[in-house]
């Protein structure tokens, strides 16, 4: 989960959306039997992995997560492991900088057989020969992958017309806000707000500090500005994936973010921030009433469920800017697989990411997806009847299912330079909120530098 992140280490540290988590609570092996992920029985799995010879395939699988997400990883590889027993998946947990690890171990010939990946760095690898297509594949196992995955998800893990990247887990993000602590201040735990106008009327009320000035509690700090600006209509690259930096949703959208740098001390800010070593899990400050409003997944349902049962939450939709805002828009991202151009096993790898996207194996996947909080990368997934009992078990999470298919849901431009044009908007973001940068500058700025970037890249 899930995960992408917006963390730097001002202001937007904690307060930032976590893009990548992802939770878990316990797991559940498939039945014996079961199909595997080509609808396969498993002594078929068995002989598409095996050598021939008897022994056993052994893949590298790199991932990311940690804490509890690792553990849900763990018993997933050891659920495929069971019923693929030609193939036998090593998970590996890659903490620091995995995106380096990844592209000096693909250079020196010693890469992973298959990687997850949440950072948005799929064309850029794409493009550098880093990571094999996966059409020959998909042509051969999957011909109607396409059609099967919802049109957001497919876009994610295309490039220049080529499938690099497969998902098997997908985050929208909308609002979570504190009930008990609307009622305490006199305002109607069932009306949040709607628009942008309201959410600063409403959450303008809810801050506490101390006797000396240091702040107690948060109503809300915006943070993640490529996250909001689709609620602002904003636009990060044209239909030709030229960038936008400068479009002028996006200024709205930055100058939203710096009138709440102006009303709230950001030296104070970033003490609070400070004194949260952490989000994950059940450090989450929403847990503990420290935010009253918190832009975050699905997964963070977990969290909730897990370490706070007995919190009055609510969800919506990120409020929008009265008149020319979007409803129902949101940022999209999700946990995607990969096979490296020098992966030694791209077959059993490949076996490996059919399997756990789900794909003509929905019944499993609907089940499995729960147990991280995550929403499917397909439709045929969702409507599975243990997904909608999950569903339904909390109604909350209906809204982020039905986010990853509004028309106003974004997901980051697919160039190149994706990666680097979102860290580099972080940059931006940073500049206006702790050095009182001017949002218009630091988007000019900001298109000169990916314009820049992309002309390095020619």
């Amino acid at each position: 989960m899930k995960r992408n992140r917006w963390i730097a280490a001002s202001l937007i540290a904690a307060l930032s959306a976590s893009i990548a988590a992802c939770s878990s609570s316990g797991t559940n092996s498939a039945a014996e039997g079961e199909p595997n992920a080509t609808g396969a029985a498993d002594n078929q799995a068995a002989d598409a992995g095996s050598t021939g010879d008897g022994k056993v395939v052994e893949v590298t699988y790199w991932h990311m997560w940690t804490s509890d997400w690792k553990k849900l990883i763990d018993s997933l590889v050891d659920e495929f492991n069971k019923s693929h027993p030609g193939i036998h998946v090593n998970a590996l947990s890659i903490t620091g900088d995995a995106n380096a690890k990844f592209l000096t171990a693909q250079a020196g010939g010693d890469p992973p057989d298959v990687m997850t990946q949440w950072n948005q760095i799929i064309p850029s690898w794409a493009k550098k020969g880093a990571i094999a297509s996966l059409d020959p594949y998909i042509q051969a196992d999957a011909p109607d992958m396409e059609a099967w995955m919802y049109p957001t998800v497919r876009d994610i893990g295309k490039y220049d017309g080529h499938m690099y990247a497969i998902p098997f887990s997908m985050n929208s993000f909308a609002m979570y806000y504190n009930k008990e602590i609307l009622t305490e201040a006199g305002f109607d735990p069932e009306k949040p707000p709607k628009t942008i106008e309201e959410l600063d009327a409403m959450q303008d009320k809810l801050w506490q500090t101390d006797s000396r000035g240091f702040i107690q509690r948060v109503g809300y700090m915006p943070s993640g500005l490529t996250m909001w600006t689709p609620s602002f209509g904003g636009k990060w690259a044209d239909p030709d994936g030229n960038p936008t930096a400068t479009d002028p949703n996006n200024l709205k959208t930055l100058e939203w973010f710096q009138s709440y740098a102006k009303k709230f001390d950001p030296k104070k800010v970033a003490a609070f921030n400070k004194s949260m070593s952490s989000n994950v899990n059940s450090a989450w400050p929403f847990l503990s009433g420290k935010q009253v409003f918190a832009m975050d997944g699905m997964w963070r349902l977990e969290d909730l469920k897990n370490y706070a049962p007995d919190l009055k939450y609510g969800i919506m939709p990120l409020p929008y800017p009265e008149g020319s805002g979007k409803e129902n828009a949101t940022w999209v991202n999700g946990n995607f697989n990969i096979i490296p151009e020098k992966a030694k096993h791209p077959k059993e790898a490949w076996e490996f990411i059919l399997w756990l996207t789900g794909y003509h194996n929905e019944d499993w996947a609907a089940r499995m997806l729960t147990k991280g909080g995550w929403i499917p990368p397909s439709p045929l997934i969702t409507e599975k009847q243990a997904y909608q009992d999950f569903i339904n078990e909390i109604p909350a999470r209906k809204t982020f299912v039905e986010l990853l298919g509004s028309p106003n849901a974004q997901i980051t431009p697919v160039i190149p330079v994706q990666q680097y044009y979102w860290d580099r908007a972080a940059k931006a973001e940073e500049s206006v909120m702790t050095a009182n940068k001017d949002p218009r500058e630091a988007l000019e700025n900001l298109q000169k530098e990916v314009e820049a970037e992309i002309a390095k890249e020619k």
